[in-house]
């Protein structure tokens, strides 16, 4: 992993982001796509994103569904 993320504990990490407000978790995701973005075509994007997807639970993955709800649709 670069920049020293490796020794980084991400369950303090998340269950600190998951206890902020809206606007820091919109923040945390919005710089998160934004640099996935910034890798050079969606396709990679799209593997890495399903490689995550594939430690999920069902569950998880439903708790999820939500970031991608678009009120245009309903």
């Amino acid at each position: 992993m670069k920049f020293g993320l490796k020794d980084m504990d991400w369950e303090y990490a998340g269950a600190l982001l998951a206890n902020g407000d809206a606007d820091d978790q919109a923040k945390f995701l919005k710089s998160f796509i934004k640099e996935c973005n910034s890798w050079g075509t969606r396709l990679q994007v799209e593997r890495q994103l399903s490689c995550v997807n594939r430690k999920l639970t069902s569950e998880e993955c439903e708790t999820l569904g939500m970031l991608s709800y678009n009120e245009e649709g309903f």
